[in-house]
């Protein structure tokens, strides 16, 4: 009796650790990707030109608040800037596909007058 508990208690030792090295994988799989760097670029509507930001983000520090907060290190004079597409639900919907991991590029769909307002 005591040897068939014995036998019980190995396999389920040896399953719990094949569980826990599973667990550690993912986590370490999960780390990688959030640590991924994820370019921006600003698109013209009218012409599809793109122009890819000298800046890239940590895919775990996507945020719409991280992204305005380094956006606005590329404003020409220190003034504020405007981004039609940065209160659309397209914009919100790609930020959460960024953040997610499904995407590595956040795009922006920008007019001739909203990129004016940057350094590029």
């Amino acid at each position: 009796m005591l040897e068939i508990i014995g036998h019980v208690s190995n396999v389920a030792g040896a399953l719990g650790g094949i569980v826990a090295a599973i667990g550690v994988i993912r986590l370490l799989a999960a780390k990688r990707r959030q640590e991924q760097l994820v370019e921006v670029s600003l698109v013209l509507t009218s012409t599809s030109q793109k122009f890819v930001l000298p800046l890239q983000l940590q895919r775990k520090d996507i945020t719409r608040a991280e992204l305005l907060g380094r956006l606005g290190m590329f404003v020409k004079g220190g003034q504020r800037f405007s981004l039609a597409a940065l209160g659309s639900a397209q914009f919100l919907g790609n930020l959460n596909e960024v953040a997610r991991g499904n995407k590595n590029e956040l795009v922006l769909q920008v007019s001739e007058e909203e990129i004016s307002q940057f350094k590029l």
